[in-house]
């Protein structure tokens, strides 16, 4: 009941100090933007991406994701670091000093055709994808009141046991990983190491998972608040990854689809962040102020930034200059370690200042400074300016991952090897495995890893074209002409997209299945000539030339071929035409000697001999003497 005023009307209650303070929201957004932006970001790539398969092929997808998402989502953090005068202030010597220094690093790396970086990187975004996602976490337990240290350990060793188990365990990643770490120099591991590997993480992670539920269960029983949105996120989080990592059969489009929901909630949560801060009229620059307002028209312009920066490493691919392509390529790479470098310290949640600008309060009666003691530790015994720190153990690994490669790359075949053992449900390591064995002379065994190859890839027209050159080297031309009829037939149409050429962002050795028509033609052309099918092969060369017709073997076999069926003024044409685009093609060369000796023109055609003498092919040489013996021997003779 209200007490009465002096004018005899009833004033309104006074409200208590608990009724004044209006209960926190458990959400950060507000229930259907936490779930589609948030909580369920992976249910929503997966149903919007996936069907684009029926269109696209994984490569043009991947492309696609890898640059307006996985890219692209760099930019607001940038915005952020540059944009935030506080922030800028405090780690003004961090912001300016690295970026051109991971930049030098990265071009030289790229310049010495070294991978060392990309493993480094590779690596890193395990533990930021990591981080990120340990951070939604925290807010949601923090915005419930539950912030005992224990559980956000539990939280933090869960995540990362099973998200490290789930990369371990998929043949895919794991494969990936290791073919980018064996390029390294990073010593070869045996396929019973790494099954003892996996087995340990397994039982790992199924340890915590009985610990972190009868933990929670014991908080539920004791009246202390658990968030199930927080709960309902990690099942998301590692089903999702179960599915894209492990159980679906398509990982460059797996691991793209996944970083898509990675970049879904970081987009999110940075526009809450920074929204707030215009909010709180905090220090930032005018063009943060203005991007941050309330508006519908902005939040489609701020989309645009992302998207025009993700153009970036879309339209590399295009570029043709060659020094121009290392510098974007550096760019690419740098802007990724930049990425995780500053993630890395400026989202940290225990900070006062993001806790505020996140709406992120300590639940009332907690200890204010309620640490774990391995945490306590490791601060105390920690430099107080930890950017120097971070930049020697950087520096150290880079330098350790540079020497491994260079003073001790591994054995090609011994790599491969490792690789097939490691993931044998897999044609990929099988395929790699093959040409391998081929360029060891091991036809047998070669033929063995890509007809394996060929049963797990029965799409794919590389693997059917390379079959068919082993077969070939072993003298088998019918067996060999029947592969690469099956390899043209595998190519199947898709819509094109354009600049698909590739990403640094790739994972591991991610290509495409397709070979090149006009190589499958010119190999077929070979393999018709050497059975005696003078026409078909002409045809098969004039096929190769529709699709590359600047190739100097297409035209060098099509003169051949010419040759064989009494064509030989279109034959000598043809051998012109390849030595004019490639002027040291040996096979050219002899072959146009040949047919110039037969036709008496012994001068020109010693010529030609000369030419492939002076080359350092081995077998191009011995071929070339006998040429020019037996002209000296008989000259004019056919």
């Amino acid at each position: 009941m209200g007490r009465k005023n002096k004018r005899g009307g009833v004033a309104a209650p006074i409200p208590s100090a608990a009724a004044a303070a209006a209960p926190a929201s458990p959400w950060i957004l507000g229930p259907a933007r936490d779930m589609l932006l948030f909580i369920a970001a992976p249910l929503l790539v997966i149903a919007v991406f996936l069907p684009l398969r029926a269109w696209f092929s994984s490569r043009q997808i991947a492309i696609l994701l890898l640059a307006f998402f996985t890219f692209g989502h760099h930019f607001p953090g940038f915005l952020r670091a540059y944009g935030d005068r506080e922030l800028f202030s405090r780690y003004k010597w961090r912001f300016l000093i690295a970026p051109p220094a991971l930049f030098c690093v990265a071009y030289w790396f790229n310049a010495e055709q070294l991978h060392g970086l990309l493993v480094f990187v590779s690596l890193w975004d395990i533990w930021h994808v990591l981080m990120q996602h340990y951070g939604f976490m925290r807010i949601y337990d923090s915005k419930v009141g539950a912030v005992s240290p224990v559980g956000s350990w539990m939280d933090w060793g869960l995540s990362i046991s099973w998200y490290v188990t789930l990369i371990a365990v998929s043949p895919h990643y794991s494969y990936s990983l290791l073919s980018r770490g064996y390029q390294a120099g990073l010593p070869v591991i045996s396929a019973t190491a790494l099954q003892g590997l996996r087995t340990g993480l397994l039982s790992v992670s199924a340890l915590l998972t009985l610990a972190y539920v009868g933990y929670h269960l014991n908080e539920w029983r004791e009246g202390r608040p658990v968030s199930w949105r927080k709960l309902l996120m990690l099942g998301i989080f590692l089903g999702a990854t179960y599915y894209l990592y492990v159980f679906l059969d398509d990982f460059l489009v797996g691991f793209t689809v996944w970083s898509a929901f990675h970049c879904i909630q970081y987009y999110g949560i940075v526009w809450v962040y920074n929204r707030n801060r215009v909010k709180k009229n905090g220090p930032v620059a005018a063009f943060v102020r203005f991007l941050f307002r309330p508006s519908a028209g902005l939040v489609l312009f701020y989309a645009g930034l992302i998207l025009a920066y993700g153009a970036i490493n879309y339209f590399t691919a295009a570029v043709t200059n060659v020094g121009l392509q290392k510098l974007l390529i550096a760019f690419v790479v740098t802007s990724n370690a930049l990425h995780y470098y500053y993630d890395g310290f400026i989202w940290k949640v225990r900070d006062k200042a993001t806790r505020a600008d996140l709406d992120i309060a300590d639940a009332v009666g907690a200890p204010a400074k309620a640490k774990a003691w391995a945490g306590q530790l490791i601060r105390r015994m920690s430099p107080a300016d930890k950017g120097w720190l971070q930049a020697v153990y950087l520096s150290c690994a880079l330098l350790l991952l540079a020497n491994l490669e260079r003073e001790r790359p591994n054995e090609p075949l011994a790599a491969a090897q490792s690789l097939a053992e490691a993931a044998p449900e897999l044609g990929e390591p099988h395929y790699n495995l093959g040409l391998e064995l081929w360029r060891a002379g091991r036809l047998p065994e070669a033929e063995a890893s890509l007809e394996r190859a060929a049963q797990l890839l029965p799409r794919s027209s590389k693997v059917f074209n390379n079959w068919g050159g082993v077969l070939y080297d072993q003298g088998r031309f019918d067996e060999a002409v029947e592969r690469y009829r099956t390899a043209l037939s595998l190519r199947a149409p898709m819509m094109k997209m354009p600049f698909a050429r590739g990403s640094p962002l790739m994972p591991g050795e991610a290509s495409s299945d397709a070979a090149r028509p006009g190589l499958v033609y010119t190999n077929l052309g070979q393999a018709l000539a050497r059975l005696g099918d003078g026409d078909e092969a002409v045809d098969a060369y004039a096929k190769a030339l529709e699709y590359e017709p600047r190739s100097a073997p297409a035209h060098a076999g099509r003169g051949l071929a010419l040759s064989k069926v009494g064509r030989y003024d279109e034959a000598r044409r043809a051998f012109l035409t390849a030595l004019e685009i490639d002027p040291s093609f040996v096979s050219a060369h002899i072959n146009l000697a040949g047919l110039l000796a037969y036709e008496g023109d012994d001068e020109q055609a010693a010529f030609h001999y000369q030419a492939a003498l002076a080359s350092g092919d081995e077998r191009a040489r011995q071929a070339a003497a006998a040429g020019l013996a037996q002209l000296q021997t008989t000259p004019g003779a056919p």
